[in-house]
């Protein structure tokens, strides 16, 4: 059986990214992003779209960087959680066991 989804910004499957940022006392972060891609082959880069109510977002305009990491699927856990959880009020490599690097 069909059934539409109506108007919609799906594009599936799309990769798990962790995006990681610190923020401007020098705290880790990483949030799971789903809307980011390759949007230039020469010179290479990619794009990720965060809104500007995120604590990862004030991060990457106050340092001007940012790391993509791909999750794959062993670490599903843990891409969930910083999906859900806010870098604002929680350590998300302490509870994760995630290393930054």
């Amino acid at each position: 059986m069909k059934k539409s989804l109506g108007p919609n910004t799906l594009a599936q499957p799309t990769p798990v990214w962790l995006v990681g940022t610190f923020d401007e006392a020098g705290q880790p972060n990483l949030a799971t992003v789903a809307w980011g891609g390759i949007c230039c082959s020469k010179p290479p880069c990619v794009s990720v779209a965060l809104r500007p109510a995120t604590h990862s977002h004030d991060s990457i305009l106050d340092r001007k960087a940012f790391t993509v990491n791909v999750a794959t699927e062993g670490f599903a856990r843990q891409a969930d959680f910083c999906g859900i959880a806010s870098g604002r009020d929680t350590d998300k490599f302490a509870a994760t066991g995630l290393t930054p690097v």
